[in-house]
């Protein structure tokens, strides 16, 4: 009678450090999610019109082929309109051989103007330089605006635009927790 309890104990005894196991090792399984690290601006003049406009985000625990959501932010003294987004060309990517794209491109405000505004838009880095432990890459891009650059709505097209800048931007990622 007790040789079927003890092969009970022992399956109750191999399942439950089993379970042991697995569940101590449940973290170190877990998908680290691409995380902002940092972001930094820069502030251009055009006449009259100041315009402050996010151009340096990092991001941090990426995995390449992943898509990341964007939104860069921008604001002015006088009226701005959103004209575009794109990759600057003749090198969209840095350093050699990192390779991606952007989609989805919707900025604010678009056909009125405003005196601030935003981009979203989606980026995938398809492939990264590897350095070490860590792989990394760099996405240049260019966003246009439509600029009131007399502050007078009376003068330039029907909206008081009255000419264009383009802001340089950029997107880093790196597979580490640190840039």
């Amino acid at each position: 009678m007790k040789e079927p309890l003890v092969a009970t104990n022992l399956v109750i005894a191999a399942v439950t450090l089993l379970s042991c196991v697995l569940l101590s090792s449940g973290p170190a399984l877990a998908q680290t999610t691409t995380t902002e690290f940092s972001r930094g601006q820069t502030t251009v003049v055009v006449g009259a019109n100041t315009i402050t406009a996010d151009n340096n985000v990092k991001f941090v625990n990426y995995t390449a082929d992943e898509t990341i959501p964007v939104t860069l932010s921008y604001s002015a003294t006088c009226n701005i309109v959103f004209g575009g987004l794109t990759l600057r060309l003749p090198q969209p990517f840095t350093p050699p051989n990192v390779s991606g794209t952007i989609s989805g491109v919707s900025g604010t405000p678009l056909g009125t103007v405003g005196t601030s505004g935003s981009v979203t838009f989606d980026i995938v880095f398809t492939s990264l330089k590897t350095a070490g432990k860590k792989d990394f890459g760099v996405a240049h891009l260019n966003l246009v605006l439509g600029v009131d650059s007399d502050c007078d709505p009376g003068t330039g097209d029907t909206t008081g635009i009255d000419e264009s800048v383009t802001i340089g931007a950029q997107i880093s990622v790196s597979t580490a927790s640190h840039p």
